[in-house]
């Protein structure tokens, strides 16, 4: 933090003391509209700083480390105050959280931000030229496929995302579907390459069933994902399996 905007702190928290302003410290900053629009530019520019301090890293684990270790701790506690608050305004501190923690693989934090985000009409930054649920689902899925790639699992995040990027799914294959969380408006490849990869998996496990099936919604979905091929041999395996069966 700059010499210039710690000053502006110091005086804005000790309130009527040092310059006959309104109370203002931390646990009145989001206290009403006002304060909270005070608090927001101070914490705009603490981050303004902070990103400066992160593109000035070359070494991307430095990066990730700055960010984990030093940067969500100071912020979260921030991001958790304005939740609490019942307050509703662009929030561009919350947003870069939120960036940070998928950038981190923070997933489950990650996902109940983007919902609470979501659910607040909440923008990502210009950069990015993106909406909230296509960031979070092409975060995942970009993990994802790189995890099953370098032979790591890509569960539980890649099964629990579903029932929000293929809400048709969710809903065909729920028993009750009383609790199905609004499914998301994305460009059918996104929710396609979910099932593809899905069902890659489920070939690694020889549930060949269950690898059609996705295969078969991937190119509902996205007639060009590329799973024809998969497709055939999961369902050939599916064949011999049920043949092997039904001679036992």
């Amino acid at each position: 933090m700059s010499l210039a905007l710690a000053h502006k702190q110091r005086m804005l928290e000790q309130g009527p003391a040092a310059s006959g302003a309104e109370v203002y410290t931390s646990a009145t900053a989001l206290a009403g509209p006002a304060n909270a629009q005070k608090h927001l530019a101070l914490m705009t520019t603490a981050l303004a700083e902070d990103l400066a301090r992160l593109s000035d890293l070359n070494s991307l684990a430095d990066r990730q480390q700055l960010k984990r270790e030093e940067l969500l701790p100071k912020y979260l506690e921030y991001v958790q105050r304005y939740r609490d608050s019942g307050l509703s305004h662009p929030n561009m501190v919350l947003m870069q959280v939120l960036v940070w923690l998928f950038d981190t693989e923070q997933f489950e934090a990650g996902l109940e931000l983007a919902l609470f985000a979501i659910d607040q009409g909440q923008e990502m930054p210009a950069r990015f030229k993106r909406d909230v649920p296509t960031f979070v689902a092409d975060a995942v899925i970009d993990w994802a496929e790189a995890e099953q790639k370098a032979k790591r699992s890509p569960e539980p995040y890649l099964t629990q995302l579903l029932p929000y990027v293929d809400g048709y799914w969710a809903k065909i294959m729920a028993e009750d579907d009383t609790q199905l969380p609004t499914p998301w408006k994305l460009f059918e490849r996104i929710p396609a390459r979910f099932h593809k990869l899905l069902g890659i998996l489920a070939m690694e496990q020889e549930q060949w069933g269950d690898a059609v099936d996705h295969f078969e919604r991937a190119t509902a979905l996205y007639p060009e994902i590329g799973v024809k091929t998969r497709q055939d041999d999961a369902a050939k395996a599916l064949r011999k399996q049920q043949a092997t069966n039904s001679e036992t």
